[in-house]
């Protein structure tokens, strides 16, 4: 029961927030009257809500209250958290934290901003790694056979900017490396950019993504030369809390010691667009 609890709440996500009972007995591959037996149970217990308006499942409130909760469970939540509240404060925009397992990032933790206007972050959510500015960081100091092998053979278009080839992402993660800083401009969602800086913790792992999201229409050059370091901080302060230390010059995978430089980072976001 708990195994087909896992699979039916991974398949709601920030692009199917809800879904039908014949949606979801598909997935599963199981007769629609299991399913619905199921789902029933899952409701009464509150990990999933029915709108009888629309017939359609969405995430329960009870996952809302656990997740409230989780939050606050982990070391690295918790040690971050006043990072991320700096951040939001700032730069005026979502801040979260990403960590990866495997192939799968998730967002640990978010702090909205006091914006009018601001990119909803998913607690919970999947951003893709070749698609988000958490996800590039995280790839970012993996060796090329580990990156490769995360990423598999191809990689999901989702908008006009995403990037496709590879060998067009690996370039950017050299860049990445370089500043200390990823931007994804329109690459998972076409009106949303994001920004982020690694996490270092004390064995020299990037360990963790601190981002900001914001809508596109607030990404012009002189935006992103305002939050560029304030991403950067934000970065060097997460690091400063977990007794870490960015890998050193002599590591030809390391980050420039004097943090990211807006001019190459700004200047190859660019050169991608173009050639994209």
């Amino acid at each position: 029961m708990l195994a087909t609890l896992n699979t039916v709440l991974a398949l709601f996500s920030d692009r199917t927030p809800e879904l039908a009972a014949l949606e979801i007995a598909e997935h599963l591959g199981r007769p629609r009257s299991s399913v619905y037996r199921l789902l029933r149970t899952f409701e009464e217990a509150g990990f999933l809500d029915y709108d009888e308006r629309t017939g359609r499942y969405r995430l329960g409130i009870r996952l809302a209250a656990l997740g409230a909760l989780a939050q606050q469970s982990s070391p690295l939540q918790r040690a971050l958290h006043p990072v991320l509240i700096r951040l939001a404060r700032d730069s005026g925009e979502c801040a979260t934290l990403v960590v990866r397992s495997g192939a799968v990032a998730t967002t640990v933790d978010i702090v909205y901003a006091p914006q009018p206007l601001v990119v909803p972050g998913v607690l919970g959510g999947h951003p893709p790694l070749h698609a988000s500015a958490a996800g590039k960081v995280l790839l970012a100091w993996l060796p090329d056979g580990e990156r490769r092998a995360l990423l598999g053979d191809t990689l999901t278009r989702y908008t006009a900017a995403t990037i496709s080839e590879a060998a067009t992402l690996m370039d950017e993660l050299d860049d990445v490396r370089a500043t200390g800083i990823a931007i994804a401009r329109g690459e998972w969602y076409s009106d949303v950019c994001g920004m982020g800086a690694p996490v270092w913790d004390h064995t020299g792992a990037a360990v963790g993504a601190v981002t900001i999201g914001f809508p596109s229409v607030r990404a012009g050059a002189a935006r992103l030369r305002q939050l560029l370091p304030l991403v950067a901080r934000a970065g060097a302060e997460g690091t400063g809390v977990l007794g870490g230390t960015p890998r050193t010059a002599a590591d030809p995978l390391a980050p420039p010691l004097a943090g990211a430089s807006s001019h190459r980072l700004l200047a190859s976001d660019r050169r991608r667009r173009v050639r994209g």
